[in-house]
């Protein structure tokens, strides 16, 4: 039997919350309270709980506060946020503080449930939307960076000003036509540059000089 403490403060959320986890034979609503201190309070009288599942904005004292209140109490107990605010800053000062895990308000009841018997098992979880947001944006800033120990290769002029023109998406013909070289010479140093760089394609190369400083 997992036992629960229920914290929030809008008291059509508590209860709806209680009735959901009362629907299943391995949690039991120990508790249900409207702030952090009723919680400190009944942890400190002795009243045991595997979870402490709680919103992170409450009056008086925030659930994220209120983490390392209950840390000094019970060390060993499980809080779980289950909150509104999806900023993953929220979520990383939760786990800092000692969370087990931290929940939007959007989950469904399966995730929620599957949170709940994942902490008491060792283990912490964060929403599966949250955790998707934290994917995008690492991809996005891995996709953007520059490799590195990636040494600037020394361009001369001429070079320079081809990778700028093949960057502004123009073809072979007309650069030629813009810096007075015949086709075959753009053409060339075209390759000279995907060559040097390691570049597949030109579109490679775009890509390797924008991401290195070539061009804006």
């Amino acid at each position: 039997m997992i036992k629960i403490i229920l914290v929030e403060d809008h008291q059509i959320v508590r209860r709806s919350l209680q009735v959901l986890l009362k629907q299943h034979a391995d949690l039991e609503v120990v508790a249900a309270v409207d702030g952090a201190h009723k919680v400190l309070e009944l942890l400190k009288s002795g009243t045991n709980a595997d979870i402490v599942l709680t919103d992170v904005n409450m009056p008086e004292m925030d659930g994220i506060q209120m983490i390392s209140e209950i840390k000094l109490i019970k060390p060993k107990i499980n809080v779980v946020m289950l909150s509104i605010l999806e900023d993953e800053k929220y979520a990383a000062k939760s786990f800092v503080s000692g969370a087990r895990a931290y929940l939007s308000k959007d989950v469904d009841e399966v995730e929620l449930l599957f949170a709940l018997r994942h902490v008491v098992s060792g283990k912490r979880y964060l929403s599966s939307e949250l955790s998707i947001g934290v994917l995008e944006r690492f991809n996005h800033q891995l996709t953007n960076m520059p490799e590195k120990g990636a040494q600037r290769l020394a361009l001369s002029e001429r070079e320079q000003l081809v990778l700028g023109l093949i960057a502004n998406g123009m073809t072979n013909q007309e650069i030629a036509e813009q810096v007075f070289l015949s086709r075959r010479t753009v053409e060339g140093i075209r390759q000279v540059l995907i060559d040097r760089t390691g570049a597949k394609n030109s579109v490679a190369l775009i890509r390797y000089a924008v991401l290195n400083g070539y061009v804006s």
